[in-house]
C-alpha cells in the first residue's frame, strides 16, 4: 500500500466543515507539538469565510469574490497544514486521522456523497422546510439550525431523519435562521451541505 498522506476535499460544502474539523484536532494535540502558524491563522480565517459563504448564497458578484478570495486563502492554509501532518506522522494512519484530516491511499476510508444543494422553504408561521438533494449511500440526514451567524462555535440544533426534508416548527417569525443538512454515511462519514440563511415568516 502506498504510504498514507494527510488529504482534504476541496468541495464548497466541505471546506469549512474540514477546517474547523482540523482546527479542534490540532490544537493542544501533542502528537504535534509544533504545528505551523496556518493553523493560527486558519482559526482567524474560517468565521470570515463562513460568514462569506453565506453571503455569496445571494448570487451578487461582490459576495462570491469575496468568499472565492477568501477560499484561496482557507485551502493554502490546509495545504500547509496536511504536508506537516504527513511529514509528522510519518505513514501513520492513526495519527493522521488524529490531526482531522482523511488519509490518503486507504481501502477503509470511505467518502460519504457531498450534498450540493440545499434548498429552505417557508411553510405557515414559525415554520420552515430544509430539502437536501437526495444524494445515493448517504444512511441517514440531521436537519440543523442556528440563531446566529455560524462560527467555529456555534451550537447547532439538529433532528436526526432517515428523509433528507424535515420541517421545522416552532420558530420565532421575523427572525434570521441559518440552515444546513449532516449526510452521515459508511463507516460514520460526515458531509455537510451549504448553509443557507432565511428570515422565518
Amino acid at each position: 500500500m502506498s504510504k498514507s498522506i494527510a488529504k482534504y476535499k476541496k468541495r464548497q460544502g466541505d471546506i469549512a466543515m474540514i477546517c474547523q474539523r482540523v482546527i479542534e484536532n490540532m490544537e493542544n494535540n501533542p502528537a504535534f507539538p509544533t504545528p505551523p502558524a496556518a493553523l493560527t491563522e486558519l482559526k482567524k480565517l474560517l468565521p470570515e469565510y463562513q460568514a462569506a459563504l453565506v453571503k455569496a448564497g445571494s448570487r451578487d458578484k461582490q459576495m462570491v469574490s469575496v468568499k472565492n478570495d477568501k477560499k484561496v486563502l482557507v485551502l493554502a492554509y490546509l495545504k500547509e497544514l496536511a504536508e506537516y501532518v504527513t511529514v509528522t506522522c510519518n505513514g501513520d494512519r492513526t495519527l493522521i486521522l488524529s490531526s482531522g484530516f482523511d488519509v490518503a491511499n486507504d481501502a477503509r476510508d470511505y467518502q460519504t456523497p457531498a450534498i450540493e444543494i440545499l434548498e429552505v422553504e417557508m411553510g405557515a408561521a414559525g415554520e420552515a422546510t430544509t430539502h437536501a438533494k437526495n444524494v445515493s449511500g448517504i444512511l441517514a440526514y440531521v436537519h440543523q439550525y442556528t440563531k446566529e451567524q455560524p462560527g467555529i462555535n456555534t451550537e447547532w440544533i439538529g433532528i436526526g431523519s432517515s428523509q433528507s426534508s424535515h420541517t421545522f416548527e416552532g420558530l420565532i417569525s421575523d427572525k434570521r435562521y441559518w440552515f444546513r443538512v449532516v449526510a452521515i454515511g459508511t463507516n460514520g462519514r460526515r458531509s455537510y451541505s451549504p448553509v443557507v440563511t432565511r428570515v422565518i415568516q
